[in-house]
Order: structure tokens, then sequence, then C-alpha cells
């Protein structure tokens, strides 16, 4: 084998071997890492992520704000500062500035 044969052989090895640890990726999962590490997404455990898809299902409050529907009005609870506002009613409803003035914002 000449010098440049060697040569090569062996470049190839070294570069072979020294991506031996790396894996790739798809678009799809590169994208979602990147989301992750701008704060767009947040890793859960699947066991947590279930009981809150159960919470969700029978309706039961799995944030901060509950929607309570009276009548025909929606209306937003923070369960944090126990404030409500209006976030849903008729066209006609919004007309009434009593109304209006309890609109969340």
């Amino acid at each position: 084998m000449t010098r440049l044969g060697t040569a090569a052989v062996l470049i190839s090895l070294i570069a072979a071997l020294g991506c031996s640890g790396y894996q790739r990726v798809s678009e799809k999962e590169k994208e979602m890492l990147l989301k992750m590490r701008r704060g767009e997404y947040e890793l859960v455990k699947s066991d947590v992520y279930e009981q809150l898809k159960k919470d969700a299902e029978i309706g039961r409050s799995v944030g901060r704000y509950q929607m309570q529907t009276r009548e025909f009005r929606t209306w937003r609870l923070d369960t944090v500062t126990g404030e409500s506002c209006l976030l849903l009613t008729t066209e006609a409803d919004w007309k009434d500035p009593k109304i209006q003035s309890q609109m969340c914002r």
C-alpha cells in the first residue's frame, strides 16, 4: 500500500472512531430540542402527564384559572387572586356598560 493509501485508511479509521458516540436526529427532534432550550417546552414525567390528562377530561382545574358557566355567561376565576371576570356572553349583553366593566382584560 502506498503512503497515500495508508494515510487515507488511517484518516477514515480515525473519523469513524471519533464519530461513534454521535447519533443523527431528525428535523422534528432538532426542533423540539431548540424549543426546550428556548423555554417553549417543559419536560413532565409521563405519570404526571397522564394524571393531568385525566383531571382535564373530568373537568378538574389543572391550572391557575377556572372557567364557570352561569346561564349564558362564562366567567373566568383566577384561583390565585380570587378575582373573576366575564369571558364570554352574548353580543347584546356586551352592549350593557355594567357588563363591559366586568370584562376580562
